[in-house]
Parts: structure tokens; sequence; C-alpha cells
């Protein structure tokens, strides 16, 4: 079994994952969170809104999932947001044609990327290669056409009405940037970022999480001023190094200062944001020497861009784009000031003028990060633990700590059940579980990556005191009831997993 597969079937029994619609033969590119992976997600997330909002004093918004069309009209996405489509003229299936060309043995060997070209180039290449359906294993591919990624609806009930799901999050942002930044002094620079679900109707959605048709982003537009493209905490970053991968694909260890004056990095406030990148993957528990942020060259980057820098993590379903990072000059604001007739602009009191601001966007996949993180936490069965079980950082941990009553008998399950509402009081997430051996019980915690188990035994009804076992190592140690929220908060902090 492809590792990829084995994860996916853990992730599935222990109830991190759940198949979409699964009682009625799930449709792909859908899934759901269990309980599990509901709370490492949520975790991911507030990690991400500590890093990018709240540490950086910037704001939070929620905007609407249905975006109207004339506004995905002004953005380019009701023309440009597409993919190209091949339909199997023997089984009727349809592909994505680039996905089918870079998997044919011969155009790799050439060296082909067909990532971004026409369909007519496509077509041409699709022949020339004889490519065939993957579903039938015939070269009966149709000419390649476009297809656009966006979920269609009406709003009410009168037809014509056009609307979409939003593809991202980013548009709601620039449409509501106006009345935030008048709120808030009308000053530059200003960070607005939000958390939340997009859709695109993926042709062929594929490996699990990675490529989904409903998702989460976290994304962060950053407004700033155009003639001042510095930023205030570069100089404390400015010595700290990226592995990057350049547009001539060759490798390359750069401090961020080097980066930003080889061109690399088109300013120093894309370069802050990616090191605060590099950091929130080091939390996540992704390793330094698993990630590394390529450089796109010029001619794949979109016409208003002045550089765009992919985070990539080598997975085992190779490497994946988790993150992208954008300097998006004024396009967005000005396309919409155009279509929309708003002033979005920004009176720059020291220049005496308005200006229309421009934007460095990070913008992270919560999905993908997700499943990087499953695969670089999950530990396979050893001498020292018979079962497979997650490693996760304590942060983002599902549960900080599960409690046990060693026996359910003379009280001590009653006085396991106030330490657990002890710790809920204290803000700690935790769970009670009394069934099974306290061994096989340690097991169950191990396996989706408990930090912390708590154990009530007769000592406790004496003494007052419990033991906490560590996950790593499963040593032990002995802490009163009353400073166990203290402590395991410290350990939390420090990222302790062993004794």
């Amino acid at each position: 079994m492809k590792k990829s597969d084995e994860l996916m079937d853990v992730a599935i029994r222990r109830c991190i994952l759940i198949p979409s619609s699964e009682i009625y033969s799930s449709p792909a590119g859908f899934y759901d969170y269990g309980p599990v992976g509901c709370e490492i997600k949520r975790k991911l997330e507030n990690l991400w809104r500590q890093e990018f909002l709240q540490k950086e004093g910037f704001h939070e918004i929620e905007t609407c999932l249905v975006v109207p069309e004339a506004v995905l009209k002004a953005s380019g996405h009701a023309a440009n947001f597409a993919d190209p489509l091949v339909t199997c003229t023997n089984c009727k299936n349809k592909f994505r044609a680039d996905h089918l060309i870079s998997a044919n043995k011969a155009a790799q060997k050439d060296g082909v990327k067909p990532e971004g070209l026409p369909p007519q180039q496509l077509s041409e290449l699709v022949k020339k290669y004889n490519v065939e359906c993957p579903d039938c294993a015939k070269p009966t591919l149709s000419e390649v056409s476009w297809f656009n990624m966006m979920f269609r609806t009406n709003i009410g009930p009168v037809e014509g009405n056009t609307a979409y799901f939003r593809p991202e999050t980013a548009q709601g942002i620039f449409l509501d940037f106006a009345r935030i930044v008048r709120n808030y002094g009308s000053r530059l620079p200003i960070g607005i970022g939000q958390v939340g679900r997009s859709a695109r109707n993926e042709i062929s959605p594929r490996q699990g999480l990675i490529r989904m048709r409903e998702f989460t982003q976290m994304e962060l537009e950053y407004f700033f001023n155009p003639s001042d493209q510095s930023h205030a905490k570069y100089e404390r970053v400015k010595g700290e190094a990226l592995r990057f991968v350049l547009e001539d694909g060759t490798a390359a260890q750069l401090t961020l200062e080097k980066a930003v004056a080889d061109g690399v990095v088109p300013n120093q406030i894309m370069a802050y944001f990616l090191h605060k990148q590099k950091m929130l993957y080091l939390a996540a528990g992704i390793p330094e020497g698993k990630f590394h942020f390529k450089k796109i060259p010029k001619n794949d980057t979109p016409h208003y861009s002045k550089g765009n820098i992919d985070l990539e993590v080598e997975t085992s379903y190779g490497l994946v784009e988790t993150t992208g990072t954008a300097y998006r000059t004024d396009y967005d604001l000005s396309s919409h000031a155009k279509a929309s007739g708003a002033d979005l602009s920004v009176f720059v009191e020291e220049q005496k003028q308005r200006v229309v601001p421009h934007v460095v966007e990070p913008s992270m996949g919560v999905d993908r990060m997700f499943w990087c993180v499953l695969e670089y936490c999950y530990r396979e069965k050893s001498a020292a633990k018979e079962w497979e079980w997650f490693d996760f950082p304590p942060a983002i941990a599902p549960y900080h700590a599960w409690i046990f009553p060693l026996m359910k008998k003379d009280g001590m399950d009653v006085k396991a059940r106030e330490v657990e509402g002890k710790l809920r009081e204290s803000g700690l997430s935790v769970y009670y579980q009394d069934s099974g051996s306290i061994g096989k019980r340690y097991a169950r915690a191990d396996e989706i990556g408990v930090p912390y188990c708590i154990t009530v035994d007769y000592d406790t009804l004496e003494k007052g005191t419990v033991t906490l076992r560590f996950r790593n190592d499963g040593k032990q140690i002995r802490l009163a009831i009353g400073e166990l929220p203290e402590r395991i908060l410290s350990f939390v902090k420090a990222g302790r997993v062993s004794e």
C-alpha cells in the first residue's frame, strides 16, 4: 500500500477525516473533518491567526461565500478562471489535459511542461504523444477546451441574477477594504485577513486533501504605499536564511537580505512574510529540510504581478504547493474601482495626495497544510510502541490531555470527572475515557496524537496527586491536581512531549 493510501486509511479509521456524504457514495473532491481532525484544523487556523494577525496587529474579517457575477468579471475570474478539459470519446469521462500530458512517459522524457499552455497547444501535445485515457487505456481523447471552475448559482427566484461560490477569499477583502481603512484612520500600511471556505469545480479532483472542490483558505492582504516597500520588522529577520528554488530550477540557501538584494524576492514586505510562513510550518511540525520557496518564472506569473513565490512541501504525492505569496500591485483595487465607480484610494498625508495601495498577499491552503502535518507527524509501529501514532506538536494536538480513572470504583471515576471539569474550566481541551485497560487507553490516546495522559488512582484519593504520562517516551511524573492547568500549559508552550 502506498504511504498516502495508508495514511488516508488511518485518518478515516480514527475519525480525523470522513469522506463527505459517505453513505451516498462520496463524490470526489469533498472531505469532512471528524472530531479529531476538526480540533487539529482549528488549531492550525488559530496558529495562523496568532502569527499573521494577532502578533502583527492586523484585522480579521469574514466575507460571504456567494459572490455576484459583476465582482468576478472585474477580478478576471469570470473569463479566465478555467482549466483545460479533455473528454474521452470512448468512455465519455473527462480529465484535465495538462495532468494527462504530465503523466505521459514520453512527454516526461522530452521535458514537456504543459501547465499554463492554451488548449490548441495542449491538443497538439495530446496527439503528438498519443496520450491515452487513464480509464479505458485508449488514445481516444477529444480536442482540449477551457472549463470554468467556478460553481454557478442564482440569487433569488428570478433567473439572470447570476452569482458564484467564491473561488478564493481574497476578493471579499478587496471589496471591504475602503470601509475598513476609513474606520481605522485611513492609514497605510494595513493588513486584513480571513479564514474561510472557497470552492472550485475541479475537473478531476485527486490525491485526497491536495486537490479538493471545497476547501479552506487562510489569506492575508497587506496594503501599503507603493512608494515605501520597506517593512518595520525586516531588520529583525533579514539575516534569516530560506531554502529557495530559483527560476532556472537551481536550489539556493539565501538570507532574506540577499534574496531581496538579488531580486529573488521583490521587496522587504514579501521577505518578511516568507519568514513568517517558515516559522508557521516549523511550529506545525513540518521539518525545515522538507519544504522550500519556489520563485515562479516571470512568464508563468500573471501580467499584473511583480513577483510570485510558492512554498512547496515534499510529500508522498511529490512536491505540493501549499502556499502562494504574490505581489499583486494595485491590480485588484484598481479593477474594482474601475468596474464599480468607487474610490478605493487612500490619502497619504506625507505626500499630500491620494494613492491606490499595492498589495502583498500570502495565501495558504489549510487542507494541504493539514495533510503535510499528518505525513510528517505520522509514526509507524516500532519496538517502543506496537501501534501507529501521531507526533503532533502539543500546540496543534487534538486534545491537550486525556483523563483516565485507573478503575471505575472506589470513587476514582468520580474524582477523574472532577479533574476533567477543572481542566476544562481552565481552557484546556480534554477528554474523559474509562473503557479498556489503562495500556489500551494510552495506546488510543497516542494513536490520535494526544501529548499527555492523566491517571487518577488511589494516591489521588489519598494525596490529591495524579500521574501525567508523556506521549513520546511513555514516562510519567506525579503532579498535584491544583498545579495541572499551569504545568500542562507550560508543557504545551515549550513543546514538551517527553519526560
